[in-house]
């Protein structure tokens, strides 16, 4: 008897140690699994960012082949409008001190403004209307504080003379009636305008300087510290560089 109790007893070992492999070589196949999972889900979402980024990366560049080609349209057509338009001898501007407008650095901004070029589109050919003094009319009215009849006048000039010598003066403008009414998103918009278009005219430095207090205003540091320096850096001697020099100092710029 002895001896097959024996054998009973090592059989039952043999058994429950096989069963305990089984057990441990199950663990470890559901923890590989558990890992294998985790691993296929990191690498999916890595996968995934990286296509998120070569998306934003494709739809920037897309958006940068666009503005080059409006850059492009916009400068073709000013070309054709000024080979179209009549050759006029315009009188020498001669800077005068304007009347300041009740803003912080309006006078800088505004000083470039003078008698001969408010007169400067009556010189025109023979038989022109009376636009030029709309210009004159709207500008004033800006002046004055009365935005909105200013504007409306202004827009009403360049419809009518959209190839004078005044325009980027009555865009300039209009955009300082948005900036006495406080709205200074739609004024950094159309002080925009006026550098794109004219980067090389005297009001771009204004409406620079315009722009970069807009943004201040606004509390966006950065954005006008951005565009005051671009103003020091494009038009280092003009007349708004001053009051650029100032804002910045008082950003801590």
């Amino acid at each position: 008897m002895r001896p097959k109790a024996l054998f009973v007893v090592l059989l039952m070992l043999a058994l429950c140690g096989c069963a305990g492999k089984m057990d441990a070589k199950r663990g470890l196949s559901e923890e590989w699994r558990l890992r294998s999972l985790e691993e296929n889900f990191l690498n999916f979402k890595e996968g995934q960012r990286e296509q998120e980024e070569r998306g934003r990366e494709q739809q920037h560049k897309l958006v940068e082949r666009i503005k080059t080609v409006e850059d492009s349209l916009q400068r073709m057509q000013e070309q054709l409008g000024a080979t179209g338009s009549a050759k006029a001898s315009l009188p020498v501007v001669v800077k005068a001190q304007p009347e300041p407008l009740q803003s912080d650095y309006a006078s800088s901004a505004s000083a470039v403004d003078s008698l001969a070029e408010q007169k400067a589109a009556p010189a025109r050919a023979s038989g022109g209307t009376a636009s030029s003094s709309a210009y004159t009319e709207g500008m004033t009215l800006v002046r004055a504080e009365r935005g909105e009849e200013g504007r409306k006048i202004l827009k009403e000039f360049l419809e009518a003379e959209p190839n004078s010598a005044l325009v980027p003066n009555a865009i300039y403008w209009i955009g300082e009636s948005y900036y006495l009414e406080k709205n200074y998103a739609q004024g950094i918009l159309t002080f925009k305008e006026v550098t794109r278009r004219f980067p090389k005219h005297h009001k771009a430095a204004a409406a620079l300087l315009k722009i970069g207090m807009s943004y201040a205003m606004m509390g966006e540091k950065d954005n006008a510290s951005l565009y005051l320096r671009a103003l020091l850096q494009d038009h280092p001697k003009s007349e708004p560089a001053p009051a650029a020099r100032k804002k910045l100092a008082e950003l801590g710029r």
